[in-house]
């Protein structure tokens, strides 16, 4: 109760409150009052200045199945904030004259395939590389929820990578690959395992005896948090987080030892000042042109205010934490479930701070948030929905009833769930997308409806789906091996559409011609002439033109 004391004696006294406004401590509940319940996930906040805890609290559950109630001494997965700790550990090797940003990493990582270009640390801690990151590669590779995702691999498919995204400098994009790299570079450069490296150089100087680098998952934590999602069949299930490897992420902290790493960007109390201001210093690409990243770090400015801060998130875990340095004042919010929007909720309690600090500008008035909820549905009533319905002269989106449930499968798409939230309107939870259908006709069939993509609306109408012919699917079918991946698609015809096959699983990308295929791990690109397909790259954001070429499999011997 004091420390909501003191939240609210600091937002009275530094301009006057509106007397009908609710308390600081029922605005903040407020947010979290969905999940401030039995049997549900839930989060732990605060709100720290000058060093001191204003504000901190706690909702819902730390583990549902046990009814652990969520604890301020709980131990959250931070997912990607774990970064700072590790631009950290480089900017205390530098300070001790063990190495430069500037180095070239192959001095410390002569296994790294050296692409023809010099990559710096530097180009490492700021995402500006150019190396593919690791994840979107293992998804490739075809990575299946629950396995784990171990060191050894990862780094056996960086060393096997050929080209790079881009040249290095040339721009920003966030790689995950270059924080692994980091990591293994502090081991070279120290002569000990990574976690120790943190644990006796951060953690232990600065008491967060609560945090750790976790290099193996199977490690025991005690108070850890376990992590949710939203099950399609309401409620929630568990999503773990199968990561044996540390650097780009991997530390598990609670709130009070995070306000104490918070504190050491005040007093430089390791490292020194020097080593915290290079924390903050962002980069620069090739041409000149400034980005917003340090190291482990985002700077740019919120209302007017300068803002360091950075987010993560693994399996239902999300993180926030952002400082404004130059008014000492800081907001975090940690949850341990997928559907709270931690970055909605940091951003809102830091206004409902920041209305009271002289020199901040106002904050922008923002649409609310839309969300859409499922509702209960009688399967009978999808049959009429089912069908094709075009969209354009060469796309369009097909219905199924699957199981009792609508399922959506647009060309060039993965097949996904489409949820109902009225009973002619639906949703799709991996993509920005609704349909509402029309009502029907006197003979009750439905002719069409809108597809509500973004901020488009495409009409579609329900026609006879198009079926390519044998000599189309011929083009594009067949088994394609990428060499960086070591991995073999296979892609064939079935029922006018085309079906892939990969370590992976099976996924229905339909049929578009030569066109894109998205998949939901990539997006397949076909190089083709007037012979045929010879291959095709995949590529996400984040890792680009990966080669796959059309390969000739020998039968089975009889």
């Amino acid at each position: 109760m004091k420390r909501i004391a003191l939240l609210a004696a600091f937002l009275t006294t530094t301009a006057a409150a509106a007397q009908s406004a609710p308390s600081p401590e029922r605005q903040i509940d407020a947010l979290f009052a969905t999940w401030n319940q039995p049997g549900k996930p839930g989060a732990v906040v605060g709100v720290i200045r000058d060093g001191k805890v204003l504000f901190t609290k706690r909702y819902g559950m730390a583990d549902i199945e046990r009814g652990v109630p969520m604890s301020p001494s709980a131990k959250f997965f931070i997912g990607s904030m774990s970064k700072q700790f590790t631009a950290f550990a480089i900017h205390l090797l530098a300070h001790d004259g063990k190495l430069s940003l500037d180095d070239d990493i192959h001095m410390y990582l002569p296994d790294v395939p050296d692409f023809g270009r010099k990559i710096t640390i530097r180009h490492l801690l700021q995402h500006t590389s150019g190396l593919r990151d690791y994840f979107d590669l293992m998804a490739m590779a075809g990575l299946r929820p629950g396995d784990v995702i171990e060191e050894d691999k990862a780094l056996a498919l960086i060393r096997r990578q050929r080209t790079l995204n881009f040249e290095p400098g040339q721009e920003w994009d966030y790689s995950n690959t270059g924080y692994v790299l980091l990591a293994r570079i502090v081991e070279h450069v120290s002569g000990k395992p990574f976690p120790e490296f943190a644990r006796e150089r951060i953690f232990v100087p600065l008491g967060m005896t609560h945090t750790l680098f976790q290099q193996d998952y199977r490690t025991l934590v005690p108070g850890r948090v376990l992590s949710y999602v939203p099950a399609d069949t309401g409620g929630y299930r568990f999503a773990p987080v199968n990561i044996s490897m540390a650097g780009d992420g991997g530390v598990l902290t609670t709130m009070g030892d995070l306000a104490l790493w918070d504190r050491n960007f005040y007093d430089g109390r390791v490292g020194g000042m020097d080593v915290v201001r290079q924390m903050q210093v962002t980069g620069v690409l090739n041409d000149g042109k400034p980005i917003e990243y340090a190291a482990g770090l985002f700077v740019h400015a919120y209302r007017g205010l300068r803002l360091v801060e950075h987010s993560g998130m693994a399996g239902g875990y999300g993180n926030q934490l952002w400082r404004f340095p130059d008014q000492h004042l800081s907001v975090m919010v940690f949850a341990n479930t997928s559907d709270i929007d931690t970055d909605l909720t940091v951003r809102r309690i830091a206004d409902m701070v920041l209305d009271r600090v002289p020199g901040a500008a106002p904050a922008s008035p923002s649409a609310p948030a839309t969300t859409f909820k499922e509702i209960r549905l009688d399967p009978a009533r999808l049959d009429a929905l089912v069908g094709f319905y075009a969209t354009s002269p060469q796309s369009g989106i097909t219905f199924t009833k699957e199981n009792g449930r609508l399922m959506a499968l647009g060309m060039g798409f993965p097949k996904m769930p489409a949820f109902p939230y009225s009973e002619r309107d639906f949703f799709a939870r991996m993509t920005d997308s609704r349909f509402s259908f029309d009502p029907p006709g006197p003979d009750g069939i439905v002719a069409g409806g809108i597809l509500h993509w973004g901020e488009q609306d495409i009409p579609a109408t329900r026609t006879a789906r198009p079926i390519p012919s044998a000599a189309e699917l011929k083009r594009v079918e067949g088994d394609f091996y990428s060499d960086e991946l070591h991995v073999l698609y296979s892609i064939t015809g079935k029922d006018g559409d085309l079906v892939l096959t990969y370590p992976g699983g099976t996924v229905t990308l339909g049929f578009n011609g030569e066109r894109d295929y998205a998949t939901g791990f990539g997006t397949i690109k076909y190089q083709c002439s007037a012979d045929g397909c010879t291959g095709f790259t995949m590529s996400t954001d984040r890792a680009r033109n990966v080669q796959f070429t059309r390969v000739a499999l020998a039968s089975p011997s009889r």
